[in-house]
């Protein structure tokens, strides 16, 4: 096999196991949050690096329990004061007894890219 194609090969391994797994930041590029919303777009490669619009509402990806920010779903019912930064959302979210805690969740713990389709993982 040549230089070129064993390089093609590693290169396409390489992309399929990016978008198979969370971590969707590695394959995802111009990361944006509409206003007033949980909805996250960004651009995400393919294993055969077309380049594809993407988007999600991260409320179905991100939940919260006990006031802490998991990869369950439905966060935006029980948490206040939500904002994005990078690519972290954070909240004041009811840790079940009334009382608001501060919590803080990386996406890319909760989402994947799956062939240019940003998935909860």
């Amino acid at each position: 096999m040549a230089f070129r194609e064993v390089f093609f090969l590693c290169m396409l391994v390489s992309t399929l196991s990016i978008t198979q797994a969370c971590q969707f930041s590695r394959s995802c590029t111009d990361i944006t949050f509409d206003r007033n919303s949980t909805v996250m777009r960004a651009i995400c490669s393919t294993s055969n690096m077309e380049r594809r619009n993407a988007s999600i509402d991260v409320n179905n990806c991100v939940g919260s329990s006990n006031g802490v920010l998991d990869c369950s779903s439905n966060f935006a019912s029980r948490c206040t004061n939500i904002s994005f930064n990078g690519l972290n959302v954070a909240a004041r979210c009811n840790r079940g007894d009334g009382i608001l805690v501060s919590s803080t969740r990386n996406l890319d713990d909760c989402i994947q890219n799956v062939e240019g389709v940003l998935q909860c993982c």
